[in-house]
């Protein structure tokens, strides 16, 4: 062995990189947890405020223009055949004389082509004149609510009853909201206090109290109801 020689010791092996691949398992699966509650609650937040914006643009659509005080009630909100349905809806509001009225009904669908106005299903609907104390309710398996023109077409069977007593049936009716008359295009059979009546159309004035009969006018009148009716 030649002299001042030595042996080289060899450097030790470079350590590798540890990895803890338990920790990292773990933090992907907590990862995963929390982006799934994440996307969960997401999915309800959308939802509950798609409602509320379909809720709200129905609301508005329904409301008329011309009345301060409007209210509308709504049981539920759904969805049928992509049009935006409400149950147990309730319209409130007040005609141009300031004098209350009501509808209500089973269930309402918006036209899909005009957001002012709403098919609906069993309608009822009550005028009253305030100051007189006076009203007029009606009742139809269908309506068809315009909005904007402050409008109320019912389809029949209809039933039309008075606070003094009188009561209409007929097919076809058109209420006129903001004026409280009713007007009837259709062949019309009725009784009141005085006696029964049929005819052609009609057409009521909630606030003068007053029925209008008009073509083929047939009335029969009770004994003495006249006489009753001029001492009220």
């Amino acid at each position: 062995m030649a002299r001042g020689s030595h042996l080289a010791q060899a450097p030790p092996p470079a350590a590798r990189d540890s990895v803890d691949w338990g920790a990292r398992t773990r933090t992907t699966a907590q990862e995963s947890a929390r982006y799934t509650r994440f996307v969960t609650v997401m999915k309800r937040a959308l939802l509950i405020s798609a409602i509320a914006v379909l809720l709200a643009v129905l609301a508005y659509s329904l409301v008329p223009r011309r009345q301060g005080k409007v209210v509308i009630d709504v049981g539920k909100v759904g969805s049928l055949a992509n049009d935006l349905t409400m149950t147990r809806p309730r319209l409130t509001g007040l005609d141009d004389s300031g004098n209350p009225y009501v509808i209500t009904a089973d269930k309402a669908v918006q036209d899909p082509r005009n957001t002012r106005r709403a098919l609906l299903v069993n309608v009822n609907a009550d005028l009253t004149e305030k100051k007189q104390g006076t009203w007029v309710s009606l009742s139809a398996p269908t309506g068809n609510l315009d909005a904007d023109a402050h409008k109320l077409q019912l389809h029949g069977p209809i039933a039309v009853y008075s606070d003094n007593g009188y009561e209409i049936h007929t097919m076809l009716a058109n209420v006129d909201l903001a004026n409280g008359i009713v007007r009837g295009p259709r062949y019309v059979r009725g009784q009141g206090p005085s006696g029964t009546m049929w005819a052609d159309s009609f057409w009521l004035d909630r606030g003068k109290r007053l029925i209008v009969l008009n073509g083929n006018v047939h009335m029969t009148i009770f004994p003495g109801a006249l006489k009753k009716e001029k001492t009220r």
